[in-house]
């Protein structure tokens, strides 16, 4: 899995990066919702682990432009914040997969990560097509 790791705290982003890179997957790092965006912009990524407060801005811009560039692309937030609900973070964003509050350790990040990269990784359920609407059921 590709994964890109969103976080502007230089330690926890090195945790982040290399438990993911231990676990098997290719990483990249981006430390400003701008170097994230240039990251999606120039690479397809499986999924997005994303700290939701980047220098004190909400970066759920990241997870749109993820979801826009690759649509199978799933987005793993992480927030210390209680200014949104999960309910609030799965419906500002599709390619929100998860969403994790803060304090939250590296074990429970990757048992998310992989969950969702494994969820990705198996066959779509079969499109339904009844008239004019087209769902998965």
């Amino acid at each position: 899995m590709k994964a890109l790791v969103v976080q502007d705290d230089p330690n926890v982003q090195s945790l982040w990066a290399q438990s993911l890179k231990a676990a098997g997957h290719e990483t990249c790092v981006a430390d400003t919702e701008t170097a994230a965006l240039d990251a999606l912009k120039s690479t397809g990524f499986d999924l997005v682990l994303l700290d939701l407060c980047l220098n004190g801005q909400n970066a759920l811009g990241v997870a749109t432009l993820a979801t826009y560039r690759n649509p199978r692309c799933k987005v793993v937030v992480v927030t210390g914040s209680a200014v949104y609900s999960q309910r609030k973070l799965f419906a500002m964003s599709p390619a929100v997969a998860a969403a994790l509050r803060k304090p939250v350790d590296i074990e429970s990040i990757l048992a998310v990560c992989e969950r969702v990269g494994r969820r990705e990784r198996s066959t779509p359920p079969p499109v339904v097509a009844h008239s004019a609407v087209e769902f998965r059921p």
